[in-house]
């Protein structure tokens, strides 16, 4: 990962209260002999003894992935990543811009003072100085290159950014006050099980805010218009620079049921199409 340049320093040991071993649920303590020498601290299970990490203030929860992680964090690592913004771009601005569709989620977020958020799938944090000053923001994402680009996107917030999975949350039951998810369910490797987490670590009652685009948004390409599915993965692929793995895992996934997972979840769980019914939004209560 490469040095994060930033005014603030995301400080671990002052959120030793959430964190939780992600291996046996046990409690996290500052300071440890096992990790290799170096400037940034490092953090220990007291019950197993896993080391956790931190690299220029991110915490190291986990780096070695598998299945859809493996491909996603592949792709977002990758220059092909930076190649996709111009789609991306595109889509926004045929939609009203991206700062008007961003908010037409964020809005949904509890608007109270000194709120404790979780983002998962944070990403490079372009929406996040946009949130109240007063709240205190930790993010989990896949990505190395996402996460330093988060914090150089945001030299002023004090963040406390983690590397690891939405299966698998490093935290403890019940410590936020919401939890937010914006353009990374679709390929989580286990969505459902990634809502669970999100459930477990905010309180009874707490909102969850999650978003992404449509799963089969595919489907209005030209190649499944005229019968050949194929082209459209070379347009996915190539062109939309995507590449083959990840081109892939979109269409894997393109008959995910969102709204049957958000029942089965969430409490007064609502579902709508947003950006043209281009989008989806999803937002309940943890039970």
């Amino acid at each position: 990962m490469a040095t994060i340049s930033s005014n603030v320093v995301s400080d671990w040991t002052a959120e030793l209260d959430v964190l939780r071993c992600v291996a046996c649920a046990g409690r996290i303590q500052a300071g440890t002999t096992a990790a290799p020498p170096g400037p940034d601290p490092a953090f220990a299970c007291v019950d197993c003894g896993r080391v956790y990490p931190t690299r220029d203030g991110v915490l190291v929860v986990k780096e070695e992935l598998a299945g859809d992680n493996r491909i996603a964090a592949d792709f977002y690592n990758s220059p092909l990543w930076p190649k996709f913004r111009f789609w991306e771009w595109w889509f926004w601005l045929n939609h009203g811009g991206e700062r008007r569709c961003r908010d037409s989620i964020l809005r949904n977020l509890p608007q109270q003072h000194g709120l404790r958020l979780l983002d998962v799938a944070i990403g490079d944090g372009v929406y996040t100085s946009w949130l109240p000053q007063d709240w205190s923001i930790v993010g989990i994402d896949i990505s190395t290159v996402q996460l330093t680009n988060c914090r150089r996107n945001n030299p002023q917030r004090d963040l406390r950014l983690a590397l690891g999975e939405a299966e698998v949350l490093p935290f403890d039951d019940r410590s936020f006050d919401a939890v937010l998810s914006i353009g990374g369910f679709n390929h989580f490797s286990d969505p459902e099980a990634a809502l669970r987490e999100m459930v477990r670590v905010v309180r009874p009652g707490s909102t969850i805010v999650v978003s992404d685009e449509l799963p089969n948004l595919t489907d209005r390409m030209p190649g499944r218009k005229i019968g050949l599915p194929g082209l459209d993965r070379w347009i996915v692929a190539r062109l939309m620079n995507l590449g083959y793995d990840f081109a892939d895992l979109v269409e894997r996934r393109r008959d995910l049921d969102i709204a049957a997972i958000g029942h089965r979840v969430l409490r007064n769980c609502r579902y709508e199409l947003i950006w043209k019914r281009e989008g989806w939004l999803m937002v309940g209560q943890a039970p």
